[in-house]
């Protein structure tokens, strides 16, 4: 999952910002006050393999996502979208507006949303560089206020590859030149607790290092993993599985992405998995053309659980406490030509739901959207939210002749399935 948001982060943030379309024009928003319970990590908004929706987090009645620099709201029961902007008569066209989000995570925690953010503030006629900070708002998107730093300098963080940091029970886990920390929310960054890593050094030169270590954050109960590509011995990365006990402190390796020769043969073979999913002890993992496994992290037993590829050869996959989803996309060259997406891949008009015993429960016909919707490329997966799959569908469109007034329009389309159902909804008012 981290190999997608690597590819992109940095070209999202300066094309998307370019591109906003005024939804509406909202006034105070009705959002229900609702209490986020345990403010446990949200497992199941963390798997987007879209970089069009990559960052998305929910409350009991609704669900908070951010595309193109700016925030929406989905209220579950009704599957109406609003943008997150409570102030009356705005047009929701610049950074005046309370729903421009430039998201680089988003939870929702003790009845309000938080999300981390490079913070440049204008003074004096010049943007002033405050570092990344973590930002509070009210459910309808007013009252913003910075609560924390992430960064001991502004600016400082010198990673090639910002970390997207977690909060779970209260507590703010990220990254700071290469070293893992802790912080409760708020609290003063001076306090941080650091937990793993080297720190990353500059010698002036500022170049580029491919082989940086980059991080993704996940939690579960007590436990905090962090998975990381790690040079190996023969000079290739393989990503792999720390844990962090938050009682005792200590520090394990738990688990790393096995050889083809293990569990056979997929397209990213003993470097990364296509998608995986940390819960109860065990890591679950998808290999696009390899099959659906599981590894107890304490036993470190690893067993096939099933074999999608009976389904479909190849495809992405997104996970949550009780379904694995796979969409029968299909890998290509990365790049623009023939219509392709920067995620690699294209296509998908099927979802195979399992279970996470491994045991076959449903198909799921897409094939409806490639019939109502112009010009569809790709669908892209982006969470669950209960029996809910949430996916973006990727349109372009031509419009005149080769060098006369040629154009290329692309639209994104938000759209959910139920999986009892098999109804598919189109999310408008975004």
């Amino acid at each position: 999952m981290k190999t997608t948001k690597r590819l992109f982060a940095a070209f999202l943030a300066a094309a998307l910002s370019l591109s906003v379309t005024a939804c509406q024009r909202a006034g105070k928003l009705d959002i229900p006050d609702v209490q986020d319970g345990s403010g446990d990590f949200q497992k199941n908004m963390h798997q987007s393999v879209s970089p069009k929706l990559q960052f998305a987090c929910e409350t009991e009645n609704g669900i908070y996502f951010q595309v193109k620099s700016f925030a929406y709201y989905i209220e579950k029961a009704t599957k109406n979208a609003t943008i997150l902007c409570g102030k009356p008569d705005c047009p929701h066209e610049d950074k005046t507006c309370n729903a421009r989000f430039y998201c680089q995570s988003l939870w929702a925690f003790d009845n309000k949303l938080y999300f981390s953010n490079d913070s440049y503030i204008e003074e004096n006629g010049s943007a002033v560089n405050y570092g990344n900070r973590i930002y509070r708002v009210d459910l309808d998107g007013t009252n913003r206020k910075a609560v924390q730093n992430l960064e001991f300098a502004p600016g400082g963080d010198i990673s090639n590859d910002p970390t997207e940091p977690i909060l779970h029970r209260g507590i703010t886990y990220f990254t700071y030149s290469g070293i893992l920390y802790a912080l409760p929310l708020g609290g003063d960054i001076e306090d941080a607790e650091e937990i793993w890593g080297e720190k990353i050094e500059d010698d002036g030169s500022h170049i580029v290092d491919p082989n940086e270590m980059t991080y993704t954050l996940w939690a579960d109960e007590d436990t905090i993993y962090f998975m990381v590509n790690l040079m190996q011995s023969n000079g290739t990365m393989k990503d792999t599985l720390f844990a962090y006990d938050t009682a005792t402190k200590d520090v394990a390796q738990v688990w790393q992405t096995p050889d083809g020769s293990e569990v056979g043969q997929w397209e990213t073979a003993g470097v990364s998995v296509s998608q995986w999913y940390v819960m109860g002890g065990s890591i679950y993992f998808y290999l696009s053309g390899g099959g659906f496994w599981k590894t107890d992290l304490t036993s470190h037993e690893t067993v096939k659980l099933a074999d999608p590829q009976e389904k479909t050869q190849y495809g992405t996959a997104i996970f949550s406490d009780e379904h694995l989803c796979i969409l029968n996309d299909t890998p290509q060259t990365l790049g623009w030509d023939n219509n392709i997406d920067f995620t690699g891949y294209t296509g998908g008009d099927t979802l195979y739901i399992y279970g996470l015993d491994g045991e076959f429960q449903k198909e799921l016909s897409l094939k409806s959207l490639y019939e109502e919707i112009n010009g569809v490329n790709h669908i892209q997966l982006s969470f669950f939210s209960g029996d809910d799959i949430y996916f973006i569908v990727d349109a372009t469109t031509m419009t005149g002749e080769a060098g006369v007034g040629f154009a290329h329009h692309s639209s994104l389309i938000l759209c959910c399935v139920n999986i009892g159902s098999g109804e598919i909804t189109q999310i408008y008012n975004w």
